[in-house]
């Protein structure tokens, strides 16, 4: 943890600023001591470099495997595609040249996929997750001199409000207890005329999600090796399904990802059946949540439902 995360944070309980202890350190990042409330008697861990204000990784303990199983199969900077970059200025609606000496929050961030990529346009980033894929986030890019990295809450963020340019969540939501509410929790953050952006899933090919969700009443009590084991199973699929004719039917008794690429195809298999909580939305829906907020210049874009909007300044 770096020291100027200090500026930013704030106790979730009570709303008060955070004093850290230090324990351990190496150069001006702390590796271990606590983050004392100033203002009732509540304190959080740091450990090996990261705050951390949940006890544990409640319900996504399945991320936690596989982002830590798959550190890096995701970064544009490791497999050689654009995967991420790509999303991330679609999803922004705009270059991605305007995050530079911007304040960014990554809500969800797993393994810094899109983090690295605003890191790399000279964003100063604040990557939060439930799970302990911040793990495999701090060892990603935790040393970056701009990047800061804490595992929390999104219902209970210990962020000041108001205080960032940019916050995006992608792909992440939907997995939460409550889409909507989870939402909530964002705009409050976010400075007078700057812009939110997340992407969920998409409430469209109902055959697929029938199909899947019949599977998950299995797939999501299965101990999570065993369901990662199975989804290496299930791959070749891949090749059955590229046969003229036969990708509906297969799709429609057993939906996998259809990457090309064997890791990928793995990992987004297993991101289907494993999540406990998964949940679709239409556009219309989610545009009606940024109304709510009082977000303004609301533009729908794509893939899934992706929409993004400013603060009103």
């Amino acid at each position: 943890m770096k020291p100027a995360l200090l500026d930013w944070l704030q106790c979730p309980v009570c709303g008060s600023d955070l004093k850290a202890e230090v324990r351990g350190q190496e150069g001006t990042e702390i590796i271990d001591g606590r983050l004392a409330c100033s203002g009732c008697s509540v304190s959080y861990p740091i450990l090996n470099g990261i705050p951390r204000f949940v006890e544990d990784d409640a319900y996504v303990d399945n991320f936690s495997f596989e982002w830590n199983v798959h550190r890096t199969t995701q970064l544009d900077s490791v497999n050689g595609r654009t995967d991420s970059e790509d999303r991330l200025r679609q999803a922004l609606g705009r270059p991605l040249q305007e995050l530079n000496a911007t304040l960014v929050l990554d809500v969800g961030c797993g393994t810094g996929r899109f983090a690295e990529i605003a890191l790399r346009h000279g964003a100063t980033v604040v990557g939060i997750d439930l799970s302990l894929a911040v793990e495999a986030a701090y060892t990603n890019t935790g040393r970056h001199p701009n990047m800061h990295i804490v595992q929390a809450d999104v219902f209970k963020l210990p962020l000041k409000r108001e205080i960032f340019d940019v916050i995006y969540s992608l792909g992440v939501l939907h997995h939460t207890p409550d889409c909507r509410k989870a939402f909530d929790q964002l705009p409050r953050h976010l400075k007078p005329g700057g812009r939110l952006l997340i992407t969920v899933y998409m409430l469209a090919n109902r055959v697929y999600i029938a199909s899947s969700n019949i599977w998950r009443r299995l797939t999501t009590r299965l101990p999570k090796r065993v369901l990662y084991a199975f989804c290496h199973v299930a791959a070749p699929l891949y090749y059955i399904y590229k046969v003229p004719g036969l990708y509906h039917l297969g799709m429609a008794v057993f939906p996998i990802n259809m990457d090309p690429d064997w890791r990928w195809r793995v990992l987004d298999t297993f991101d289907t059946y494993s999540p406990r909580y998964q949940s679709y939305h239409t556009h219309p829906e989610v545009f009606a949540w940024f109304e709510d907020a009082g977000l303004r210049n609301i533009r729908v874009l794509g893939p899934a439902v992706t929409v993004t909007a400013e603060k009103q300044r």
